[in-house]
């Protein structure tokens, strides 16, 4: 944590900042924590100046000598007198032996607590997470860190795409924090911790949690929340693609499924499963396809052919497909291919490719 963010950390210990509706339950738990400290600090403060002032009062002794006194005092670290007290002052000490039996060992206490609990720390992540998950739009949401998530999660990262991670398990939290990706946590059944991962901000939703009503509980949810949100669901029992899709899913996927093609496939078509492995991005291959709506990119591709746009040469990316308004691809489509607004083009390269062709190709927004 880096100087300003330390500066930051203790403004909000003294100034709780507004904060969005849907990660106000959060907070919650924050300000809890942020009170307790404030309250134990406020007595430490409290008792420790009341001592200080009567020292110098009773006795008449210097500030910083009426300060020691009233810590060790307060401590019980039995030093004995720092300077001769009259009767008023060793009356005075015996009030704040008293009190520490009180006010300032309840203050100790806290503060002890917290920090022994990594309270504080948790805090701190916590605050930095949710400000960050403030400034996402367009992100994607994981429900779920099981074996397939992370999976999704490694892909995503490879892809550049902002994702958050809902999960409940503070063994998988702690994997979350040591890979320094955002996460949430909660249970994603429920609407307040879908908010606080930003869903109504966010492009699409993936779900794999093992158990199939959970899952249509959040795509219900989701899709109430959010209408035009993505949802990729992963399904363990073929009974319950259909109620998926029924739910709201735009896509059920079953690892059991896809996995026994690619077995089958490999017993007779092995090179063919590594193309599958190209073209879907998996594995250490470094390549990556895309499809993009032509509105998207500028104009002067717009409304023209394959070859007359000269959208290949210009930004050295091949068209590999155009998807048509009926939903049919056509697959290496030839120069003539018109590209008009309602159509797709599909494209791939590596990521750098990529990149550049987003700068060349896609409509600066206005």
């Amino acid at each position: 944590m880096g100087l300003g963010s330390f500066f930051r950390i203790i403004l909000y210990l003294i100034f709780l900042p507004k904060v969005q509706d849907d990660h106000t339950h959060r907070f919650q738990r924050i300000e809890m924590t942020v009170r307790r400290l404030r309250t134990a600090i406020l007595f430490l403060v409290i008792i420790t100046t009341v001592g200080t002032l009567g020292y110098v009062l009773i006795e008449g002794v210097s500030w910083f000598d009426a300060y020691y006194m009233a810590i060790i005092t307060l401590a019980s670290v039995g030093y004995g007198e720092v300077f001769p007290m009259s009767t008023a002052g060793r009356l005075f000490t015996t009030i704040l032996i008293i009190s520490n039996l009180g006010l300032f060992t309840y203050a100790i206490s806290t503060i002890a607590h917290v920090f022994a609990e990594g309270g504080f720390s948790k805090l701190v992540l916590e605050y930095f997470m949710l400000e960050r998950i403030q400034k996402f739009k367009g992100h994607t949401i994981i429900c779920g860190y099981g074996r397939h998530a992370k999976e999704v999660t490694q892909e995503l990262s490879k892809q550049g795409i902002q994702f958050v991670v809902i999960e409940n398990s503070p063994d998988k939290i702690h994997e979350l924090s040591e890979a320094r990706f955002s996460y949430i946590e909660g249970d994603a059944t429920e609407d307040a911790i879908l908010n606080e991962a930003g869903i109504e901000r966010a492009a699409s939703l993936v779900i794999t949690l093992p158990d199939d009503s959970d899952n249509i509980f959040i795509v219900i949810s989701a899709r109430q929340i959010n209408p035009k949100i993505r949802i990729i669901c992963r399904a363990t029992n073929q009974a319950d693609e259909a109620k998926l899709l029924r739910a709201g899913a735009d896509h059920v996927v079953m690892p059991e499924r896809i996995g026994g093609f690619y077995m089958a496939t490999l017993v007779n078509k092995p090179d063919l499963v590594e193309f599958f492995n190209l073209i879907s991005n998996m594995g250490p291959a470094n390549v990556v396809f895309e499809e993009l709506a032509v509105k998207d990119l500028m104009g002067k591709y717009q409304g023209r052919s394959i070859q007359d746009s000269q959208i290949v040469t210009e930004c050295r990316i091949p068209v590999v497909a155009v998807r048509h308004p009926n939903g049919q691809y056509e697959l290496n489509p030839p120069p003539s291919t018109p590209l008009q607004p309602d159509t797709h083009i599909v494209v791939f390269g590596n990521p750098e490719q990529m990149k550049k062709f987003r700068e060349m190709a896609l409509a600066k927004p206005t």
